[in-house]
C-alpha cells in the first residue's frame, strides 16, 4: 500500500500535466480559429465595399441605358427619314455646285484665252499705229522742214523762223536735217540784220560737224557776220580757212572774193 501511494502520485500529476497540454493546445486552437474569424470578416468587409462599388457602377450604367433609350424613343422614324431626305438634298446641291463650278472655271479659261489674242491683237495694232504715227510725224517735220526753208528763199523769215525754231534737235530728223534747220535759223538771223545770232547757229555746224555738207556754207556765213559785227580781221581768218579747209567749192570761190 505504501508503494502504491508513489504510483498514484506520479498518476496524478501526470494526468494534471496532460490536462495542461491540452488546455494550451485548445486555448491554441481558439486563438487561431479567433484570428481566423478575424481574418474572415475582414475579407467580408472587403467583399461588402466591392459589391457596393460594383451596384454604384452598375446604376451609373443603367442611368446611361435608359438615357439611351429615351434618346433613342426621341429619334423616331420620321425624323431619320427627313435626316435622310435633307442629306441628299444637300448632296445633290453640293454636286450641282460642283458642276456648276467645273463649267465656270472652263468659261474663265476660254475667255482668259480670248483676252490674251486680244491683248495680243491690241498689241499689235497698238505698235502699229505708234510706227504709223512715228512715220507721220518724221514725214510731218520733214515736211515742215521743207517749208521753212522755202520760207526763206521768199524772204519771208518771220515765218521761216517760226516754223524751223519748233525742229531744233527734232527726233524725228536726221543729224544731216538737224543741220539744215540750224542753218536755215543761221541765214534767218542774218538777213534779218543779226549778225550775232546767226553765228551762234552757224557755229554749231561748223564746231561739231567740220567734215558736213553744210560745213563750208556755215564758216563762210561766220566770215560774213564777222564782217557786218565790224571784225574784219577775225572775219579775214574765217574767209581764209575757207578757202584752205575746203578747196573746190563754191564757198571756197566766194571766200576767195571777200579777201
Amino acid at each position: 500500500m505504501t508503494k502504491l501511494l508513489p504510483f498514484l502520485f506520479l498518476l496524478l500529476v501526470s494526468t494534471a500535466c496532460i490536462k495542461s497540454a491540452e488546455q494550451i493546445q485548445r486555448e491554441k486552437r481558439f486563438e487561431s480559429m479567433t484570428q481566423q474569424m478575424g481574418d474572415t470578416q475582414g475579407l467580408m468587409a472587403d467583399l461588402v465595399a466591392q459589391m457596393k462599388d460594383m451596384q454604384s457602377q452598375l446604376d451609373r450604367m443603367n442611368g446611361r441605358l435608359e438615357e439611351l433609350e429615351h434618346r433613342q424613343k426621341q429619334v423616331n422614324p420620321e425624323n431619320l427619314a427627313s435626316m435622310g431626305e435633307t442629306l441628299n438634298l444637300v448632296k445633290t446641291k453640293q454636286e450641282a455646285d460642283s458642276a456648276q463650278l467645273t463649267q465656270i472655271q472652263a468659261e474663265l479659261k476660254e475667255q482668259r484665252a480670248f483676252i490674251e489674242k486680244v491683248t495680243e491683237s491690241l498689241s499689235a495694232v497698238k505698235e502699229t499705229t505708234k510706227s504709223a504715227s512715228r512715220a507721220e510725224k518724221k514725214k510731218s517735220a520733214k515736211g515742215d522742214l521743207e517749208e521753212g526753208l522755202a520760207l526763206i528763199k521768199k524772204n519771208e523769215y518771220a515765218d521761216a523762223r517760226s516754223i524751223l525754231e519748233g525742229l531744233i534737235d527734232h527726233q524725228d530728223l536726221t543729224p544731216g536735217d538737224r543741220n539744215k534747220v540750224l542753218h536755215g535759223l543761221g541765214k534767218v538771223e542774218f538777213y534779218s540784220g543779226n549778225p550775232d545770232k546767226a553765228m551762234v547757229y552757224f557755229s554749231k555746224i561748223f564746231t561739231k560737224f567740220p567734215r558736213a555738207s553744210l560745213a563750208p556754207s556755215s564758216l563762210l556765213f561766220i566770215g560774213k557776220s564777222l564782217e557786218k559785227m565790224g571784225k574784219k580781221s577775225e572775219a579775214t581768218q574765217a574767209f581764209k580757212k575757207v578757202v584752205e579747209d575746203y578747196k573746190g567749192t563754191n564757198e571756197a570761190n566766194e571766200a576767195r572774193k571777200q579777201l
